[in-house]
């Protein structure tokens, strides 16, 4: 690996600059992996940039050791990773200017980085660039699930590193490769960064700019189609216009259709209403229901809104889901368990509920229905006595979100059909969403920790979770 600096290059020009706008680099020690890109991706570019970032991080090792780990990687990962543009692709590599600082940076990006982890949940650690690069440098290559960045956390720079680097290019934007392979001469040319002198690399990367005549593309590129400037800039105002008159038709039409059924919706609810009035009831369908479902507890009644409590087992969930995410020890169902129970028996808990039927578990959320404005789930509820042997249902006790019920919610009370609004609530206290991590996170925190005796058995007996998973060990007794 050759440790001169390279500059000077044809293909990293102000003219190349002006003909490869979308292919750029910042930060860079020298001008080697910019001409480089340009070389392999000029043929092979989609219709997004590419952008290659170095980033130094000055921090001494103490420094770095007093920092916890979100502010550590509040240090080590840019805005665009964090942030990313979805117009380009991006390789960025960040090394530390003390090597001593940069091996703590790798520690800290290894233990909290990744798929599964806290930070950059969305890039897959790259463990086969990891050992190929080995005997070389210290480092780490992180690849994002939608294929368009790669990241490289190295504990120091130096110029044969940064030479190196270069060599498994295709590797960090596999997506441009993946059709169009390799030739001959491109990998020659990425053969030439490990030899020990750039003699080889700057001859082939002048060869293949003569390939380029950068001057009569620069003109080809921006004249092209000048001729035909005006009439394009007339096509493109009749495409204007003819979309602005489209947009303000179909406003018309949606201004008519809304209409039409805001007079069809009224007509229904004065036929409704006048159905309800000449019936002269005391008892209505709803107050049968709420009188005959032993698992609904009414807590008020105020004109349209009705606050109430809805209690069952959590038996609405998508099983593939879970048979999925109940292996992963180090995913979420796992990450926040009370340290007096252990994943193992965590496992053996959940199986027990949601895959043998061993147990049950009792489930609750709090809802206010109105019969003017929908359908809500009471967030932070605090729950009355009879709810106590119940886990609130995660997903609506803390993110009060229930989802499309809501809707269907809605598309009863359109049909006068009240029960059917009402149980929708019932629907969705039971349900549990396995694919939602932020909240399968507290529900398994609040499960393991609960001292709640939320766990029945087939004879009706509750237990606490910790009770149940003595039970499945066979050290339980309920005997005192």
């Amino acid at each position: 690996m050759f440790t001169k600096e390279i500059h000077d290059l044809t293909l990293t020009s102000d003219a190349a600059d002006r003909l490869f706008s979308n292919i750029t680099e910042s930060g860079t020690p020298d001008d080697s992996f910019l001409a480089t890109m340009r070389v392999l991706l000029r043929k092979r570019m989609d219709d997004r940039g590419v952008r290659l970032i170095c980033k130094r991080v000055n921090l001494s090792e103490i420094e770095v050791s007093t920092l916890s780990a979100t502010q550590a990687m509040g240090w080590f990962v840019p805005d665009v990773i964090q942030y990313p543009n979805s117009s380009e692709h991006n390789i960025v590599i960040i090394y530390m200017s003390n090597a001593e600082a940069g091996r703590k940076m790798l520690e800290i990006i290894k233990a909290n980085a990744g798929t599964g982890k806290r930070h950059m949940g969305d890039y897959t650690l790259q463990e086969d660039l990891r050992v190929f690069y080995a005997r070389k440098l210290n480092a780490l290559f992180y690849h994002s699930a939608d294929d368009r960045s790669t990241v490289i956390f190295t504990d120091r720079l130096e110029l044969k590193h940064f030479h190196a680097l270069q060599m498994m290019l295709p590797k960090y934007l596999p997506s441009l490769f993946k059709n169009n392979p390799l030739s001959e001469s491109e990998t020659a040319l990425l053969k030439s960064l490990g030899d020990k002198t750039s003699t080889e690399y700057e001859r082939l990367i002048e060869e293949f700019a003569k390939e380029i005549d950068i001057r009569a593309e620069i003109i080809r590129t921006k004249l092209a189609g000048f001729e035909t400037a005006f009439e394009r800039v007339r096509l493109d105002e009749l495409k204007a216009e003819i979309d602005k008159h489209e947009i303000e038709y179909q406003g018309y039409l949606y201004s008519l259709r809304d209409v039409a059924e805001k007079i069809q919706e009224r007509k229904y609810t004065l036929a409704g209403l006048e159905c309800e009035i000449d019936k002269h009831s005391d008892d209505s369908e709803i107050m049968g229901y709420f009188q005959c479902n032993k698992n609904l507890s009414l807590i008020s009644v105020n004109g349209t809104v009705v606050e109430f409590v809805v209690h069952g087992y959590a038996d609405v969930y998508d099983q593939e889901a879970f048979d999925k995410y109940v292996q992963n020890h180090k995913g979420y169902l796992y990450s926040q368990l009370n340290s007096a129970i252990t994943k193992a028996q965590m496992e053996r808990l959940y199986k027990a509920i949601f895959a043998d039927g061993i147990y049950k578990l009792r489930i609750c959320a709090a809802y206010t229905a109105d019969m003017k404005n929908g359908l809500k789930a009471a967030k932070m509820y605090m729950f009355p006595p009879e709810s106590n042997s119940y886990l609130p249902n995660p997903h609506i006790q803390h993110h009060g979100c229930i989802g499309s019920y809501a809707m269907r919610f809605q598309e009863y009370m359109r049909k006068r059909d009240y029960v059917g609004a009402i149980d929708q609530a019932v629907v969705s206290a039971r349900n549990l969403n396995f694919y939602d991590s932020t909240v399968m996170m507290k529900f398994a925190r609040e499960l393991s920790c609960l001292s709640k005796s939320c766990i029945e058995k087939s004879d009706g007996t509750l237990l606490t979770p910790y009770e149940a998973v003595l039970e499945l060990e066979g050290s339980y007794s309920s005997e005192p």
